[in-house]
């Protein structure tokens, strides 16, 4: 039998394309692991961003809401300004129990609003409260050796300043109150009463106050804030110079053998506000 001889060339050609073939499934192996490698590599770092994109995301949302906040606290703060003088009642020798000072203003600037000390016994203060337009009020509380004592001083000060009730003379105030006036020596008087309270009013005639309508705004006003609840019967003196530009107010009432006094040349709605702020009852 004869054998056949294979081409040495063939040979090498087919072992050339074993070779070929082996190096290819080789080649495909790694470039396969090479591109799963790749793939989890840009999974990890696409994770990785979303990761620090929402945990800046939520750094931005606290920021935001901490600011929110704080611009609150901070609107609220303003919106709230206190009205009441640090440490004046502190430093006054009177007990603490028998002091009574205003703790509202007619100011829209709190912190403008100055209380300097001018009497400071025992048994008697004057507080003087300023601000940038000048006076508000002065402030005085006296303690008698007796109720009676502290009585004999309030009937002095109210002494003239009643109006007998009488019919051609009465003003209805409204509320169930009426008011009376009369005029004498150049002066109109005008006075009613609330409670254990007594407002008198006294003007130049000349210059044609309108004391009832003067009257009718204190009454509205008194509805809905109260004075303080005077022993015997508290004061109220509103007397306007000539011209009536200007006016003078003298509060004052009875506590025990303690007398309270408010005077202010501002109106006397403003009067009023700085006395109610004094009821602690």
């Amino acid at each position: 039998m004869k054998k056949k001889k294979i081409p040495q060339f063939l040979i090498m050609g087919l072992c050339g394309t074993v070779l070929v073939g082996c190096s290819n499934n080789g080649d495909t192996g790694d470039t396969s692991s090479s591109d799963n490698e790749s793939e989890e590599t840009q999974s990890m770092d696409t994770t990785s961003n979303e990761s620090s994109s929402a945990a800046s995301e939520a750094s931005s949302s606290s920021s935001s809401e901490e600011a929110t906040s704080s611009s609150s606290v901070n609107e609220e703060s303003q919106e709230k300004p206190s009205h009441q003088p640090v440490g004046v009642s502190s430093e006054l020798k009177m007990n603490p129990d028998h002091v009574l000072l205003p703790t509202a203003f007619p100011t829209t600037e709190s912190s403008s609003v100055t209380a300097d000390i001018i009497t400071n016994e025992v048994d008697n203060y004057t507080v003087s409260y300023t601000d940038d337009q000048g006076e508000l009020a002065e402030v005085t509380g006296t303690i008698y050796e007796n109720s009676d004592l502290a009585s004999e001083e309030m009937d002095t000060f109210s002494n003239g300043k009643s109006i007998s009730p009488y019919e051609e003379g009465g003003s209805d105030l409204g509320y169930g109150i009426t008011g009376y006036g009369e005029g004498a020596a150049g002066t109109q008087y005008f006075s009613w009463e609330e409670g254990n309270w007594l407002f008198s009013i006294s003007s130049i005639s000349e210059d044609q106050m309108d004391n009832p309508g003067i009257a009718k705004k204190i009454v509205g006003y008194l509805e809905d804030h109260y004075l303080p609840a005077p022993d015997g019967q508290g004061v109220v003196y509103i007397q306007y110079p000539q011209g009536g530009e200007e006016v003078n107010v003298d509060i004052r009432w009875q506590d025990g053998n303690i007398v309270y006094q408010l005077r202010t040349t501002r109106v006397p709605l403003e009067a009023l506000e700085m006395t109610v702020s004094m009821n602690q009852s």
